[in-house]
């Protein structure tokens, strides 16, 4: 980890740029891939109807926040230049204890944000073009309006500057935490079986059908990682565990 933290400190803006804007088509990419694979193998489990064909704006929309993400990331990466960020090259348990702790707060801070973003004036904004997408495909986690994807960045780029030392390795886990949770959550299928969707652990944990209830009925199921604040506040879907622990269709 060390190495990888030399090697990156010594690239130039132009260098780091290109890489940023690498990474994020990987990501997008990859989350197409990945997406269109679990579609296509749960389709049966559906938890919205189908979506209509990819529309321009649509198309134009996922670009935009591929090439904002990609900003984010170069300015992340400035940041730690300038020493307002912290990494450290620890593979050892603090990794795993920064990546859960920073996906907790992450958590509250989003759903926080999600909550203000559903206030008539901010909906109207912003966040109102996204759910202009209510029967959702892989694609829609990336169309938002540039103030959401701004401000999502601008929200993490705030906490790393106010963390004591991230692993590397955690960092990394967490953009792959949150792509993961992103793209199951715009599936619209629900990939888990009833006998895993059960489990004590599928409480707390969002699920792929928690999201599908946000986008169907935008007043509930307002988290992203975790239900905690959902029941906490009052806001989840009442039938969400009732869904949850429901039989799977029946095969032919």
């Amino acid at each position: 980890m060390d190495t990888v933290l030399d090697w990156t400190g010594r690239l130039s803006p132009a260098e780091a740029a290109a890489g940023a804007l690498a990474g994020n088509l990987a990501l997008f990419a990859l989350a197409l891939l990945a997406g269109g694979l679990l579609v296509r193998r749960f389709g049966d489990r559906r938890v919205t109807p189908p979506p209509a064909p990819p529309d321009r704006r649509e198309r134009v929309l996922t670009l935009v926040a591929v090439l904002l993400n990609s900003a984010v990331g170069l300015l992340g990466w400035q940041l730690w230049r300038a020493g307002w960020i912290r990494l450290t090259a620890d593979v050892g348990p603090r990794a795993p204890a920064d990546l859960l702790l920073f996906s907790l707060v992450m958590d509250a801070l989003m759903y926080g944000g999600h909550w203000l973003a559903h206030r008539r004036r901010l909906y109207r904004l912003a966040h109102e073009l996204h759910h202009g997408y209510p029967d959702p495909r892989p694609a829609t986690l990336f169309v938002l309006h540039p103030l959401e994807v701004l401000g999502f960045g601008g929200a993490w780029i705030t906490v790393l500057c106010l963390w004591p030392g991230m692993s590397v390795l955690a960092l990394s886990g967490y953009i792959g935490v949150n792509l993961v949770f992103g793209l199951l959550g715009h599936l619209g299928v629900e990939p888990f079986p009833a006998r895993v969707r059960r489990l004590a652990v599928f409480r707390w944990v969002a699920l792929p059908m928690f999201h599908a209830g946000h986008h169907a009925d935008p007043a509930v199921n307002l988290g992203f990682y975790t239900t905690v604040w959902d029941r906490l506040f009052g806001t989840i879907d009442p039938r969400y565990d009732a869904r949850r622990a429901a039989p799977d269709p029946a095969h032919p």
